[in-house]
């Protein structure tokens, strides 16, 4: 389903919006190497979250890059669908979805970390710790490896010693926005789940019960490796190399910017939030609440310059393995399924 289209000669609602957005400066600035033209002027991206910014605010920065048709789908980034069903190019996505797609094989190529931060873990009161998760029940949205809630679970657990069958899954489904997962613990029928982005400032506001005992923006080791990355469908990448890289050279230009004045990407996001709807008519629901999308902000460093993307796969990988839930080793994961050269070279080429 298509949230918007930004075409040459496209006429859009908010324009004023839009160009609030736009970068003032060349794709060349900052000392970036020139590229050849893309092979493609397109691209579909799955419909961001609220803690990426960067991917959302990214229309101007790609227009640079010579893309006139950047469309956002209305697909989960979440959920495999939109690699497994052809419905976007690119996404943001979990390292625990990475881990678990490449690991399947599936056409999934990883192109660069964004953030670190954005998820908590909201258990209600008798839980003092991730420890106490034994034999107690956990809503996910599915229980098996195509879901990247009970693959991080899986990760947690793991770390902390705990057997996946010493806890009790709730499968809560497929619904919009993680909101099964969270009516299950907001209805006592679930005892813990991993509140990503916007719904920990949610039940914040909603006075929830419960609290959190694990943040992965403060609490180590979590905290030192990536949340959120940039990935390609592997096939489009493929074909499309100099796209590709234009492609990640604008999301990250928009994610510096974003992190360098958060004022003007919350305002500039929500504004074009309340300009665009779905193709169904319905609103754009994501960025349209300022003070959400600040706090949501908040959670997370935007710090892809100084984390590197290789290990946070490779510990991800590693607790997958010895949960034996995967049969690929790190190093297979990282081989198969990422391509990390270009930006590394942004690093040095783009200027904070």
């Amino acid at each position: 389903m298509l949230i918007r289209t930004l075409a040459t000669g496209a006429t859009i609602a908010g324009g004023a919006a839009l160009a609030a957005c736009t970068p003032t400066s060349g794709a060349a600035s900052g000392g970036a190497k020139e590229l050849p033209q893309p092979e493609t002027t397109s691209v579909r991206i799955a419909n961001p979250p609220t803690c990426d910014p960067g991917m959302w605010l990214a229309s101007g920065y790609l227009r640079e890059e010579g893309f006139t048709d950047v469309q956002f789908i209305d697909a989960p980034f979440y959920d495999r669908a939109w690699l497994t069903k052809g419905l976007a190019d690119v996404a943001p996505a979990h390292p625990q979805l990475l881990t678990a797609a490449i690991d399947a094989g599936l056409p999934i190529t990883v192109l660069a970390g964004l953030h670190t931060g954005c998820f908590e873990l909201w258990v209600d009161q008798s839980i003092r710790n991730v420890g106490d998760l034994r034999g107690r029940r956990i809503a996910v949205r599915a229980a098996d490896m195509t879901d990247e809630f009970y693959v991080f679970f899986a990760a947690i657990l793991g770390y902390q010693g705990i057997a996946l069958r010493d806890v009790h899954f709730v499968e809560a489904g497929d619904a919009e926005d993680y909101n099964g997962m969270r009516t299950a613990y907001l209805e006592g029928r679930a005892d813990a789940f991993f509140a990503g982005g916007a719904q920990g400032p949610f039940l914040r506001r909603a006075k929830a019960p419960g609290h959190v005992v694990l943040d992965t923006m403060m609490d180590k080791p979590w905290s030192t490796y990536f949340c959120c990355h940039l990935a390609a469908n592997r096939d489009w990448a493929r074909q499309y190399p100099i796209a590709t890289k234009r492609l990640t050279r604008a999301v990250l230009r928009a994610t510096d910017a974003a992190a360098r004045d958060r004022a003007r990407a919350v305002s500039d996001s929500v504004a074009l939030a309340a300009s665009m709807s779905l193709a169904n008519g319905k609103p754009n629901t994501n960025f349209r609440d300022g003070p959400i999308v600040t706090e949501t902000m908040a959670m997370c460093t935007y710090n892809w310059r100084d984390v590197e993307p290789a290990e946070t796969l490779r510990f991800f990988g590693l607790r997958l393995a010895d949960a034996k839930l995967i049969k690929s080793t790190p190093q297979q994961l990282i081989d198969r399924g990422t391509d990390f050269a270009y930006v590394r070279q942004l690093r040095t080429e783009l200027r904070p």
